[in-house]
């Protein structure tokens, strides 16, 4: 049975940050995301995540937009040491890292980012972390942004061949940059590390797209995945309705 996770940023924004992981719990969630963790007390997060008996899913690196993967090795390995050591305190059994923007040939940058990912693949099974590399759409949210493809993403993880570096394959920008949702999804679910989701467009919720999420989290379910399933998106409404109308359609 498919897990789902909430990312808190963007949503129940009339609750103080920490409260919004006992509002997830109460809504029926099965675990927690977010992004950054710095400046977060992530003691407070670890115990109200016990306190509410929700898990924590993922956790994006820590200056995830300043050092991103094509930077300077030294600098990379760093920083997801430290990052790792946050996720293990949080309880997280995942991090997202970022590819960064375009520079220079196509095919050079792809190959910068199968090493650095080599480079700390080690530290992510170490931890038992898993580290996922996250694609984005260029032609609404990140234009400039370097991995605008799921097959580029797919071709990468396989370099590193690695159990701890996957591909997070977001639904919401996927859809935007090239369709084919549910066969790209059950022909690669091996690499797949985790999931992010919303309605195409507007990124509100996942009913208001052109996308039937049920028909995508049966044939998600069809393959055996075991991971999470993360809800990232802005409701259109009151949050807390909102919440509890995306997770009854998404379970239906």
């Amino acid at each position: 049975m498919l897990k789902f996770s909430l990312c808190i940023e963007p949503v129940l924004t009339d609750l103080d940050f920490y409260d919004r992981i006992g509002a997830a719990a109460e809504l029926g969630f099965d675990a927690v995301e977010f992004w950054e963790p710095t400046g977060l007390d992530v003691d407070r997060i670890a115990n109200l995540a016990v306190k509410h008996k929700i898990a924590i899913s993922l956790v994006s690196l820590l200056d995830i937009r300043g050092k991103r993967m094509n930077g300077d090795p030294k600098v990379v390995v760093a920083n997801v040491r430290q990052s790792l050591k946050v996720a293990k305190d949080l309880g997280s059994s995942s991090m997202v890292v970022l590819a960064g923007l375009l520079e220079g040939r196509l095919d050079s940058q792809k190959s910068i980012l199968i090493e650095n990912l080599k480079r700390i693949a080690d530290l992510a099974v170490a931890a038992d972390v898993t580290i996922n590399i996250e694609a984005l759409n260029t032609l609404v949210d990140h234009k400039g942004y370097y991995l605008d493809s799921s097959s580029v993403g797919f071709e990468i993880v396989k370099c590193v061949n690695c159990s701890h570096v996957k591909f997070l394959y977001d639904i919401y920008h996927m859809q935007i940059m090239e369709g084919n949702i549910i066969e790209t999804i059950t022909r690669n679910i091996e690499w797949i590390g985790h999931f992010h989701s919303a309605g195409v467009p507007g990124r509100h919720e996942h009913f208001l797209g052109e996308n039937d999420y049920r028909n995508i989290i049966k044939a998600i379910d069809s393959t055996g995945y075991q991971r999470y399933f993360g809800l990232e998106y802005w409701p259109s409404y009151d949050h807390h309705q909102s919440l509890s109308d995306v997770l009854v359609y998404l379970k239906s």
